[in-house]
């Protein structure tokens, strides 16, 4: 930047840099949309765990804040809370099962990405709870996708990557031919970095859940039909 350089925050938000341009999902929505799925599936009410990625990760906290103001007005109440470090999904093993000695009846996980869905499945499928509760992930991985079928996992929020990319790629072309950010197409709004206004492109994720899956993921061609239904049946 001090060269002249455009700089872009692809993905996160790099906190007061003020780089030229931000580019990333409204990560928000992501979890407001967990918990609608939460909400939606758990009507009564009841406890859940939230196992998020790592605090240094500012998307983490968007996707909190989002999830919080989500569940507002709702029965549904968090009693446990923790971060898997550096995103490293095996530590939700641990935290699982802390959780669970404390909070037998719990009714619901909201899962950081679905890396850390795949981590808290497996250790309830070990004592036969995969299922009954609500599990959420963001990411639209294929094992996610696999286990919303099975019914294992309720909802991944899903953000195309592809797209993400292409776009900044666009942008940074643009950019690097000497266009201004006011003349890029789809920059709307401005974003805090802590310190100043970025400007932004935000795009949309989608709650992805079995009744749309098919449309979204199969038909979208992010993953085959064999690869998703592996072990469902769709017939």
């Amino acid at each position: 930047k001090a060269a002249g350089i455009p700089t872009i925050s692809y993905d996160r938000l790099i906190q007061n840099a003020d780089t030229d341009l931000y580019i990333s999902f409204d990560n928000e929505k992501v979890g407001q949309y967990m918990a609608e799925v939460l909400v939606e599936n758990i009507p009564e009410g009841g406890k859940i765990f939230m196992i998020q990625g790592p605090e240094e990760d500012n998307n983490v906290k968007l996707v909190r804040k989002g999830f919080e103001e989500g569940l507002e007005g709702s029965k549904i109440e968090v009693v446990y809370k923790t971060n898997c470090q550096g995103w490293l999904a095996e530590q939700a093993v641990d935290a699982l099962n802390e959780g669970l000695k404390e909070f037998s009846d719990v009714k619901g996980i909201m899962c950081g990405n679905d890396d850390i869905a795949s981590q808290v499945v497996n250790t309830l499928a070990e004592t036969r709870r995969a299922g009954s509760l609500a599990v959420v992930g963001q990411d639209g991985d294929l094992a996610a996708c696999q286990r919303i079928v099975e019914g294992t996992q309720y909802m991944t929020a899903f953000k195309p990557i592809e797209d993400l990319a292409r776009k900044a790629a666009k942008y940074a072309v643009e950019m690097g031919s000497g266009k201004g950010v006011a003349e890029l197409e789809d920059v709307t709004e401005t974003v805090n970095d802590g310190t100043y206004e970025i400007p932004s492109c935000i795009l949309e994720p989608t709650a992805v859940t079995k009744e749309n899956i098919d449309k979204v993921i199969i038909e979208g061609g992010f993953h085959r039909r064999d690869e998703v239904y592996l072990n469902a049946d769709y017939s």
